[in-house]
Protein backbone atom coordinates (compact mmCIF):
# COMPACT_ATOMS: atom_id res chain seq x y z
CA UNK A 1 0.00 0.00 0.00
CA UNK A 2 1.48 3.62 -0.94
CA UNK A 3 0.54 5.99 1.33
CA UNK A 4 1.05 10.06 0.40
CA UNK A 5 1.82 11.52 3.56
CA UNK A 6 2.07 15.57 4.60
CA UNK A 7 1.43 17.98 7.76
CA UNK A 8 2.13 21.61 8.76
CA UNK A 9 1.09 22.99 5.22
CA UNK A 10 0.19 26.30 6.73
CA UNK A 11 -2.22 26.77 3.43
CA UNK A 12 -3.61 29.83 5.26
CA UNK A 13 -0.34 31.70 4.35
CA UNK A 14 -0.53 31.20 0.96
CA UNK A 15 -3.21 32.78 0.20
CA UNK A 16 -1.29 35.64 -0.07
CA UNK A 17 1.56 34.03 -2.95
CA UNK A 18 -0.44 34.87 -5.95
CA UNK A 19 2.49 33.88 -7.94
CA UNK A 20 3.13 30.14 -6.33
CA UNK A 21 -0.89 29.87 -6.76
CA UNK A 22 -0.91 30.29 -10.39
CA UNK A 23 1.00 27.52 -11.70
CA UNK A 24 -1.59 24.92 -11.43
CA UNK A 25 -1.98 21.75 -13.57
CA UNK A 26 -6.19 21.21 -14.86
CA UNK A 27 -7.30 19.52 -11.95
CA UNK A 28 -4.66 20.38 -9.18
CA UNK A 29 -5.72 21.70 -5.81
CA UNK A 30 -5.65 25.68 -6.39
CA UNK A 31 -3.05 26.06 -2.86
CA UNK A 32 -0.72 24.13 -1.60
CA UNK A 33 2.32 22.11 -3.09
CA UNK A 34 2.77 20.87 -6.40
CA UNK A 35 2.01 17.48 -6.70
CA UNK A 36 1.81 16.87 -10.66
CA UNK A 37 3.29 13.74 -11.49
CA UNK A 38 3.09 11.63 -8.83
CA UNK A 39 2.85 8.23 -8.74
CA UNK A 40 -0.98 7.42 -7.43
CA UNK A 41 -1.22 6.24 -3.44
CA UNK A 42 -3.82 4.27 -2.45
CA UNK A 43 -4.32 6.90 0.44
CA UNK A 44 -3.60 10.17 1.58
CA UNK A 45 -2.73 11.04 5.19
CA UNK A 46 -2.39 14.62 6.51
CA UNK A 47 -1.04 14.97 9.90
CA UNK A 48 -2.76 18.55 11.11
CA UNK A 49 -1.81 22.12 10.44
CA UNK A 50 -3.08 22.02 6.83
CA UNK A 51 -5.64 25.07 7.09
CA UNK A 52 -7.19 27.53 9.66
CA UNK A 53 -10.91 26.24 10.81
CA UNK A 54 -12.58 23.67 8.42
CA UNK A 55 -10.27 25.00 5.39
CA UNK A 56 -8.34 21.72 5.89
CA UNK A 57 -11.39 19.53 4.58
CA UNK A 58 -11.94 21.79 1.63
CA UNK A 59 -8.16 21.10 0.71
CA UNK A 60 -8.23 17.59 1.64
CA UNK A 61 -11.27 16.84 -0.52
CA UNK A 62 -9.43 18.63 -3.30
CA UNK A 63 -6.61 16.48 -3.19
CA UNK A 64 -8.84 13.23 -3.01
CA UNK A 65 -10.27 14.46 -5.88
CA UNK A 66 -7.13 14.95 -7.74
CA UNK A 67 -4.82 11.86 -6.87
CA UNK A 68 -7.90 9.56 -7.07
CA UNK A 69 -7.39 8.58 -3.51
CA UNK A 70 -9.11 8.82 -0.13
CA UNK A 71 -7.96 10.93 2.63
CA UNK A 72 -7.34 10.80 6.27
CA UNK A 73 -7.75 14.18 8.38
CA UNK A 74 -6.82 14.89 11.72
CA UNK A 75 -6.11 18.66 13.09
CA UNK A 76 -3.50 20.56 14.23
CA UNK A 77 -3.10 22.70 17.05
CA UNK A 78 -3.68 25.38 14.14
CA UNK A 79 -6.54 24.47 13.01
CA UNK A 80 -7.93 25.86 16.22
CA UNK A 81 -6.58 29.33 16.30
CA UNK A 82 -9.34 31.56 16.63
CA UNK A 83 -11.35 28.59 17.12
CA UNK A 84 -13.74 26.24 20.15
CA UNK A 85 -12.54 22.82 20.17
CA UNK A 86 -15.80 21.49 21.22
CA UNK A 87 -17.49 23.47 18.48
CA UNK A 88 -14.93 22.96 15.82
CA UNK A 89 -14.29 18.88 15.89
CA UNK A 90 -18.18 18.62 15.13
CA UNK A 91 -18.34 20.92 12.30
CA UNK A 92 -15.04 19.21 10.78
CA UNK A 93 -17.09 15.52 10.97
CA UNK A 94 -19.96 17.31 9.25
CA UNK A 95 -17.48 19.10 6.49
CA UNK A 96 -15.83 15.49 5.94
CA UNK A 97 -19.26 13.51 5.94
CA UNK A 98 -20.53 15.30 3.14
CA UNK A 99 -17.22 14.47 1.08
CA UNK A 100 -19.02 10.97 0.12
CA UNK A 101 -16.47 9.14 1.29
CA UNK A 102 -13.12 11.35 -0.77
CA UNK A 103 -12.12 12.53 3.56
CA UNK A 104 -12.13 10.66 6.55
CA UNK A 105 -11.83 13.02 9.18
CA UNK A 106 -10.81 11.71 12.81
CA UNK A 107 -10.21 12.85 16.30
CA UNK A 108 -10.32 9.42 18.36
CA UNK A 109 -11.75 7.41 15.51
CA UNK A 110 -11.30 4.90 13.14
CA UNK A 111 -10.90 4.28 9.31
CA UNK A 112 -10.75 1.01 7.54
CA UNK A 113 -9.00 0.61 3.89
CA UNK A 114 -9.16 -3.14 2.17
CA UNK A 115 -6.62 -2.71 -1.05
CA UNK A 116 -6.52 -6.29 -3.19
CA UNK A 117 -7.36 -8.21 0.42
CA UNK A 118 -5.07 -6.55 2.61
CA UNK A 119 -6.68 -4.71 5.21
CA UNK A 120 -5.14 -1.25 7.14
CA UNK A 121 -6.31 -0.04 9.76
CA UNK A 122 -6.27 4.06 10.75
CA UNK A 123 -6.50 5.71 14.33
CA UNK A 124 -6.41 9.21 14.13
CA UNK A 125 -6.64 12.20 16.51
CA UNK A 126 -4.56 15.47 17.79
CA UNK A 127 -2.93 13.69 20.08
CA UNK A 128 -1.52 16.68 22.18
CA UNK A 129 0.57 16.26 24.64
CA UNK A 130 1.57 14.71 28.51
CA UNK A 131 4.12 17.40 29.00
CA UNK A 132 6.37 14.33 31.04
CA UNK A 133 8.92 14.20 28.07
CA UNK A 134 12.18 15.80 29.99
CA UNK A 135 10.46 14.41 33.74
CA UNK A 136 8.51 17.26 34.92
CA UNK A 137 5.35 17.30 33.50
CA UNK A 138 4.50 20.54 35.86
CA UNK A 139 7.04 22.78 34.75
CA UNK A 140 6.57 21.99 30.90
CA UNK A 141 3.04 22.67 31.51
CA UNK A 142 3.95 26.40 32.74
CA UNK A 143 6.46 26.92 30.30
CA UNK A 144 4.07 26.07 27.59
CA UNK A 145 1.38 28.24 28.92
CA UNK A 146 3.40 31.07 28.88
CA UNK A 147 5.17 30.43 25.44
CA UNK A 148 3.01 28.60 22.60
CA UNK A 149 0.54 30.76 21.24
CA UNK A 150 -2.43 27.39 21.34
CA UNK A 151 -2.99 28.83 25.11
CA UNK A 152 -3.42 32.43 23.89
CA UNK A 153 -5.75 31.65 20.61
CA UNK A 154 -7.85 28.59 21.37
CA UNK A 155 -10.61 28.37 23.39
CA UNK A 156 -12.56 24.89 24.67
CA UNK A 157 -16.47 24.87 25.87
CA UNK A 158 -15.65 28.32 26.19
CA UNK A 159 -13.04 28.30 28.26
CA UNK A 160 -9.71 29.38 27.65
CA UNK A 161 -7.33 26.53 26.23
CA UNK A 162 -5.04 25.72 28.95
CA UNK A 163 -2.19 23.52 29.21
CA UNK A 164 -4.41 21.39 31.99
CA UNK A 165 -7.24 20.79 29.22
CA UNK A 166 -4.12 20.00 26.68
CA UNK A 167 -3.41 17.17 28.97
CA UNK A 168 -7.04 15.76 29.31
CA UNK A 169 -7.42 15.76 25.94
CA UNK A 170 -4.11 13.83 25.50
CA UNK A 171 -4.90 11.62 27.98
CA UNK A 172 -8.64 10.50 26.37
CA UNK A 173 -6.67 10.13 23.24
CA UNK A 174 -4.29 7.80 24.66
CA UNK A 175 -6.71 5.42 26.26
CA UNK A 176 -8.54 5.59 22.91
CA UNK A 177 -5.41 4.43 21.27
CA UNK A 178 -4.51 2.11 23.98
CA UNK A 179 -8.36 0.21 23.71
CA UNK A 180 -7.79 0.58 20.00
CA UNK A 181 -5.00 -1.62 19.07
CA UNK A 182 -5.62 -3.99 21.75
CA UNK A 183 -8.67 -4.96 19.96
CA UNK A 184 -6.55 -5.00 16.74
CA UNK A 185 -3.95 -7.24 18.12
CA UNK A 186 -1.69 -8.09 15.23
CA UNK A 187 -3.01 -6.55 11.84
CA UNK A 188 -1.77 -3.84 10.39
CA UNK A 189 -2.14 -0.36 11.65
CA UNK A 190 -1.23 3.01 11.11
CA UNK A 191 -1.64 5.63 13.54
CA UNK A 192 -1.80 9.51 12.61
CA UNK A 193 -1.70 12.33 14.63
CA UNK A 194 -0.23 15.93 14.70
CA UNK A 195 1.74 15.47 18.11
CA UNK A 196 4.81 12.96 18.26
CA UNK A 197 4.89 10.33 20.19
CA UNK A 198 9.09 10.11 20.44
CA UNK A 199 11.65 12.01 21.48
CA UNK A 200 13.24 10.88 18.28
CA UNK A 201 10.84 12.66 16.32
CA UNK A 202 11.62 16.19 17.97
CA UNK A 203 14.52 17.24 15.77
CA UNK A 204 15.41 21.06 16.69
CA UNK A 205 12.56 21.19 18.90
CA UNK A 206 14.76 20.63 21.77
CA UNK A 207 15.08 22.42 25.17
CA UNK A 208 11.85 23.36 27.50
CA UNK A 209 9.53 23.54 24.84
CA UNK A 210 10.54 19.84 23.83
CA UNK A 211 7.08 18.07 25.63
CA UNK A 212 5.00 20.74 24.14
CA UNK A 213 5.92 18.76 21.06
CA UNK A 214 5.70 14.95 21.78
CA UNK A 215 5.32 12.76 24.33
CA UNK A 216 7.37 9.45 24.93
CA UNK A 217 4.66 6.74 23.65
CA UNK A 218 6.68 3.53 22.34
CA UNK A 219 6.08 0.74 22.92
CA UNK A 220 3.23 1.41 25.34
CA UNK A 221 1.71 2.19 21.92
CA UNK A 222 2.83 0.17 19.20
CA UNK A 223 1.20 0.25 15.52
CA UNK A 224 3.06 -0.66 12.43
CA UNK A 225 3.61 2.86 11.23
CA UNK A 226 2.83 6.04 12.93
CA UNK A 227 2.86 9.44 10.90
CA UNK A 228 2.77 12.73 13.19
CA UNK A 229 3.21 16.60 12.41
CA UNK A 230 3.67 19.45 14.54
CA UNK A 231 7.72 19.36 14.73
CA UNK A 232 8.35 20.91 11.54
CA UNK A 233 11.17 18.46 11.18
CA UNK A 234 11.26 15.65 8.32
CA UNK A 235 11.78 12.07 8.88
CA UNK A 236 11.26 8.70 8.77
CA UNK A 237 12.78 6.67 12.00
CA UNK A 238 12.31 3.67 13.47
CA UNK A 239 11.66 2.76 17.33
CA UNK A 240 10.88 -0.53 18.90
CA UNK A 241 9.94 -1.72 15.83
CA UNK A 242 7.18 0.94 14.79
CA UNK A 243 7.83 3.02 11.56
CA UNK A 244 7.38 6.74 12.57
CA UNK A 245 7.45 9.67 9.68
CA UNK A 246 6.46 12.94 9.20
CA UNK A 247 6.73 15.64 6.08
CA UNK A 248 6.22 19.15 6.97
CA UNK A 249 6.35 21.52 4.60
CA UNK A 250 6.22 24.74 7.52
CA UNK A 251 5.36 28.59 6.81
CA UNK A 252 5.31 29.51 3.38
CA UNK A 253 5.74 27.96 -0.08
CA UNK A 254 8.75 25.84 -0.65
CA UNK A 255 9.30 24.97 -4.62
CA UNK A 256 11.52 21.73 -3.07
CA UNK A 257 8.66 20.14 -1.26
CA UNK A 258 8.01 16.54 -1.74
CA UNK A 259 5.37 14.85 0.13
CA UNK A 260 6.32 11.59 1.97
CA UNK A 261 5.68 8.18 0.86
CA UNK A 262 5.09 5.24 3.59
CA UNK A 263 5.02 1.70 2.12
CA UNK A 264 3.04 -1.02 3.71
Amino acid sequence: MRILYMSDLHLERDRFIWPFRARRPSGHPRRGPLLAGLAPPVLIVLAGDICAGLRGVAYADELARSLRAPAILVAGNHEFYHEDIARLLPAARAAAARTQGRVNFLENASARLTIAGRTLHILGCTLWTDYALQGDAAAAMDFAGQHMNDHRMISDSGAAFTPRLALDRHMASRNWLRLALAHLGDQTSLIVSHHAPSAACLGPRTGPIAPAYASSLIPALRPTAWIHGHTHHRHLTEVDGVQLCSAPRGYGPDPQYAPGLLVL
